[in-house]
């Protein structure tokens, strides 16, 4: 008699001491709870194979429809991801151990009274069933879980090629349950009932089921909580805290989704901060990598020599995970930090925001965009156009007002006054409810250069002002889905610089180059030290003083006379006031 659970990809199952063929079929592992088990069986109610196959079939597309599992029934084969490590693990697990194993006990009971002999048997049957197994694990071959591997991939839904890695670590997989289900099933026909064999992944899944957290208690339920926190308090934008999020998410992935925060260990992160080395620079959004699990991506950007992520990028992953820790530790979670002592060490940035400097701005200013190009989307040729919107407003205002990319590309007609004293103010808001914003998370004023205003910005305002409806000055930009409106002006202005041979590769040119032109203009043509220079950019100085009182750091009458004396030595702006 074959204890052993023997399954064809048709899921026919001849079941032990019946006459009549089964139908056994896995459950996916999203449908356990609602279909209340992790298995399918029932009996076909015939000893005809040919019947049972058509049966069997019938059943199984029926279970396809239910489940979700066909095209055009709500599933999403087309978008099938390949299993994660942890799926494939309990997947073999539940195969090729757990389910087997409990038909192996229950059909050893029913050799009960049937003597001696008959048990020989069984046990001899079981023992080659063993011996046949060890020699197929150690040689990697899949003749005898084929089946149970088909069985899988249709609880996960997907089809995995055969040739692929995630086939193998499946097969591979099964082959180490089965090979314990085996060696369990012999120790207790010889009458250690209770015998338990150790398994790498058996291990494995009972461990991380001792691992697994509370209802509540998962990586990215307490991220989030974190994150209610720090908005709450105003310690980090939105939109950082939405991109610290995937972050986490990918670290929940990669160490189980499900795991108890106590279970993490430096160890984890040690070889999430490894694996993030080998992968190459946004490896998720590759067509060849998108259906990949971390692991797998790796294991391909190793095979091709593909380029590595910075150590600045790994560096900021682990201080995105490492803070969510901190803020357990001080909230009296009993935890500890396991990102401690993990940064890669003397790592500084290799894309600095450097200036343009004399040379290069005046090549910027005498390209097509300043002088007349071709037509839209090739402004980098010349041509007769003129451009009279944010391609060309928002780098001037960077450069003439010290202002950010995105601060110049959510402004208002209402935003650009005539002070008192003659000089023109622009007012940065920190509005969220009229999609402003700034990166203090405070409004504050600053003053346009005459030389802006010669250039005709005032002009443009009044041109926007009369035209009516919407009053934003650069209508035409959308905000990102990071909710970033300075997206489109920063990728064009990168593009655009290194269309017109002024920017190469990671160099750090881009819009904010103008803003940095400006940083050097007030130190070196005004004399302004740092802290001045800071403020007339709009950054704040944190220091006692500045807490007292309520005006804001960098009043008009201090912007104005110091934004005047910029003089911009050795910049030719003759043929744009012509």
């Amino acid at each position: 008699m074959k204890s052993s659970r023997q399954r064809k990809s048709d899921y026919l199952w001849h079941r032990p001491n019946t006459d009549a063929i089964w139908f056994s079929r896995a459950v996916p592992k999203r449908l356990w709870a609602s279909e209340g088990k992790r298995v399918i069986q029932k009996s076909l109610g015939t000893t005809d194979r040919r019947e049972a196959q058509a049966l069997a079939r019938r059943l199984a597309s029926e279970l396809d429809q239910r489940w979700g599992l066909l095209p055009g029934t709500g599933t999403q084969l087309a978008q099938a991801r390949a299993p994660l490590d942890h799926e494939l693990d309990e997947a073999a697990v539940v195969l090729g151990y757990e389910l087997p194993l409990t038909d192996a006990d229950a059909g050893r009971r029913t050799l009960a009274g049937k003597g001696r002999h008959m048990y020989q048997a069984h046990v001899n049957y079981v023992r080659s069933d063993l011996e046949e197994q060890i020699r197929a694990t150690a040689t990697g071959d899949d003749a005898l879980v084929r089946d149970l591997a088909a069985e899988a991939m249709a609880a996960f839904g997907v089809e995995l090629d055969r040739t692929s890695d995630s086939y193998r670590e499946l097969v591979d997989r099964l082959n180490g349950a089965r090979l314990a289900n085996l060696k369990a099933q012999h120790a207790r026909n010889m009458g250690e009932l209770d015998v338990v064999v150790a398994s790498p992944v058996v291990e494995r899944v009972r461990q991380r089921e001792r691992d697994k957290a509370k209802p509540g208690e998962t990586l990215l339920e307490l991220f989030d909580k974190y994150a209610d926190h720090r908005l709450a308090e105003d310690g980090k934008r939105s939109d950082t805290l939405a991109q610290d999020r995937k972050i986490i998410e990918q670290f929940a992935g990669f160490v189980g989704p499900d795991r108890s925060i106590q279970s993490i260990k430096p160890e984890h992160v040690r070889e999430y901060r490894d694996v993030l080395r080998q992968l190459p620079p946004k490896w998720s959004e590759r067509t060849d990598m998108r259906e990949l699990s971390m692991r797998e991506a790796a294991a391909k950007a190793r095979a091709h020599d593909l380029p590595c992520l910075a150590l600045t990028t790994i560096n900021k992953h682990l201080s995105t995970i490492s803070p969510l820790f901190a803020w357990l530790i001080e909230e009296r979670w009993d935890v500890a930090n396991p990102c401690t002592g993990l940064h890669f060490k003397r790592v500084k940035g290799k894309n600095p925001r450097p200036p343009f400097g004399t040379a290069r701005l005046n090549a910027v200013l005498a390209s097509p965009l300043f002088t007349g190009f071709q037509a839209d989307g090739k402004e980098h040729r010349p041509g007769n156009m003129r451009a009279n919107d944010w391609r060309y407003w928002i780098p001037m205002l960077c450069l003439f007002t010290g202002m950010r990319v995105g601060e110049a590309a959510q402004l208002r007609t209402e935003d650009v006054t005539q002070h008192d004293s003659g000089v023109w103010v622009i007012d940065i808001h920190h509005k969220p409810e009229k999609g402003q914003t700034t990166k203090a998370g405070q409004s504050r004023a600053t003053v346009a250069h005459s030389k802006l205003v010669e250039l005709g910005f005032v002009e443009f305002v009044e041109g926007r002002r009369s035209a009516g409806g919407d009053s934003r000055l650069f209508p035409e930009l959308v905000a990102n889905e990071r909710d970033q409106i300075g997206a489109k002006p920063s990728e064009f202005w990168r593009d655009y610089l290194t269309r017109i041979k002024i920017k190469a590769g990671r160099d750090g040119l881009g819009a904010h180059s103008f803003r940095h032109e400006l940083a050097d203009r007030l130190r070196d043509e005004v004399g302004l030290v740092d802290d001045q220079v800071a403020v007339a950019l709009g950054h704040d100085q944190k220091s006692t003083t500045a807490g007292y009182g309520t005006v804001r750091q960098g009043t008009v009458k201090f912007l104005a006379p110091a934004m005047e004396q910029v003089r911009f030595d050795g910049v030719d702006f003759s043929h744009l006031t012509a």
